[in-house]
């Protein structure tokens, strides 16, 4: 019997990242796996003026002292932001040049995650218990990190071997959505790349597919429509929802059946479907809080044996 514990979406989050590193032993699962997402959102300046720090975050204005800073940065971190402590004229010079931006919210997400890989290195180094891959959000310049890594298996668009004789294929890549993000396709230009890796299996029976996007219209793809400026769609009924998965990942789990399908994506809508013989499962995410969402899977042979929804 494999046992897993499949999570995605963390966005930045250091705690996530820590609790994602404690499941093996908390849940007692063989492997864990990371399905995308890995990197924050968003650049935190927090600007020394004089003695003191201030920073703003979604319409809360903070002031730190030297001796708060460092607990702040963590509580920042922790929900999946980038804390930048700097002076006046950085942030002048930053506001005034994008690139500049850029290249520090590149440095800053580079840098958590090469801080991530290495504490796994500490517990999990020359093992093959930790399969990590990014998402649609996140920029290339995670993969080479991952690919270094001596504690994770970095997994994006391979067939990778797991134990008890389960394959599993990954792909980050995502249909479009309203922001543009790094990895995005349309379904006919997906549907190809996704058709290639399937292609890897030589069992489908035991076979795992680990698409970032869940499949269209299942129920695991549910959120609100947006208007042309990103605002939340309401009519007398409420708030306005369809399914924004992807046709290439339900066309490839109707024509191949793998056993299993592990998603993400689309954070508000966790929960699990069925095709057929195949389980999808999408645990949602609610990285912002610190909570690391969730699926254990228990298969044995050509079945899953359980499945839980769970929270740590």
């Amino acid at each position: 019997m494999l046992k897993l514990f499949f999570a995605s979406d963390v966005h930045g989050s250091d705690i996530c990242w820590k609790k994602f590193l404690g499941v093996i032993g908390h849940y007692k699962v063989d492997i864990a796996i990371l399905g995308g997402d890995l990197t924050g959102k968003m650049v935190v300046p927090i600007v020394k003026e004089g003695a003191e720090y201030s920073y703003s975050l979604f319409g809360r204005d903070a002031k730190l002292t030297e001796a708060q800073l460092k607990e702040e940065c963590v509580q920042i971190a922790n929900a999946g932001y980038y804390p930048y402590p700097c002076g006046k004229e950085e942030v002048q010079r930053l506001s005034k040049d994008e690139q500049a931006q850029k290249d520090i919210f590149n440095e800053q997400m580079a840098k958590r995650i090469q801080e991530w890989v290495d504490l796994a290195s500490t517990r999990f180094k020359g093992k093959s218990q930790l399969y990590v891959s990014p998402g649609n959000d996140d920029r290339f310049i995670v993969d080479g990190i991952l690919e270094k890594s001596d504690a994770v298996v970095a997994s994006e668009k391979k067939l990778v071997h797991l134990p008890d004789g389960y394959d599993m294929v990954t792909c980050g890549w995502v249909n479009p959505t309203p922001w543009k993000t790094a990895r995005e396709a349309p379904d006919e230009k997906l549907e190809p790349m996704l058709d290639e890796l399937m292609k890897k299996a030589e069992n489908y029976q035991k076979f795992i597919c680990n698409f970032h996007a869940p499949p269209y219209n299942s129920g695991l793809d549910t959120a609100p429509k947006l208007t042309d400026d990103f605002s939340v769609k309401v009519s007398i009924g409420g708030v306005q929802l369809e399914p924004m998965g992807s046709k290439a990942v339900r066309h490839m789990i109707d024509k191949y059946k793998p056993l299993l399908g592990l998603h993400g994506h689309i954070h508000e809508s966790a929960g699990f479907r069925r095709f057929g013989r195949t389980l999808c499962v999408n645990p949602g995410s609610e990285y912002a809080e610190g909570v690391l969402r969730g699926y254990l899977v228990f298969l044995s042979g050509e079945k899953v044996q359980g499945h839980w929804r769970v929270a740590s």
